[in-house]
């Protein structure tokens, strides 16, 4: 009968630890499809518009939407001398200069 009694037990513990790992898993899955689909309400209720001030030759190379704002990758000849990171407002964020060592790059603001 102990036997018994003891095994019903560790099938009622298994089943609730069990429960609890399919919650885990499951919240988990609701976070990721949360953090992705969060993306579109990010984006400006209104129209945008900023200047950008380009180097003698330069062009943009790229632009790719960021979670607020824009990376635009800027370069001459197919070479990235600089990389900002603007918001909606045309703050910039955050700028990367490139520098190689075999040329120099001068700083465009």
């Amino acid at each position: 009968m102990a036997i018994l009694i003891v095994l019903g037990l560790a099938v009622v513990v298994w089943k609730m630890i069990d429960l609890a790992k399919q919650k885990a898993a499951r919240e988990k899955q609701e976070a990721i499809q949360q953090e992705l689909t969060s993306g579109p309400e990010q984006m400006p209720v209104e129209g945008f518009a900023f200047d950008l001030t380009l180097g003698p030759r330069e062009v943009i190379l790229e632009t790719s939407a960021a979670a607020n704002g824009l990376w635009i990758r800027i370069g001459r000849d197919g070479k990235t001398s600089r990389i900002i990171y603007k918001d909606f407002t045309g703050k910039t964020i955050g700028r990367i200069e490139v520098k190689r060592d075999h040329e120099d790059v001068t700083p465009v603001n």
